[in-house]
């Protein structure tokens, strides 16, 4: 029951961080208050999908990358989307705080 549980709570977790965070974050970033939240929505999932190609790209296309990485694993893809998702939010945090 408790690897149920679990197994829910790890898909849940990796459908809002693979196909919502990051994009949501980077609508933040690119669009203050110009756009409303339907579009908000349907934007930061098209950008979270395109930034998650990109880091299928980078871990397995470069071979340096792939190498020290050890290609695509489900390690290595959560460790990069959670980067990109903290990065954006220093970027959205450090935006508003400059704008006070």
């Amino acid at each position: 029951m408790i690897d149920l549980i679990l197994q829910i709570v790890r898909i849940l977790l990796g459908i809002v961080l693979v196909l919502f965070l990051p994009g949501y974050l980077l609508t933040l970033i690119l669009f203050k208050g110009e756009i409303d939240q339907l579009e908000r929505f349907v934007l930061s999932v098209a950008l979270s999908i395109c930034i998650d190609v990109f880091v299928g790209l980078s871990l397995g296309f470069n071979e340096k990358i792939a190498s020290i990485t050890g290609g695509i694993t489900e390690f290595n893809i959560w460790i990069f989307l959670i980067s990109i998702s903290i990065i954006f939010f220093l970027v959205y945090r450090y935006r508003e705080s400059a704008n006070m």
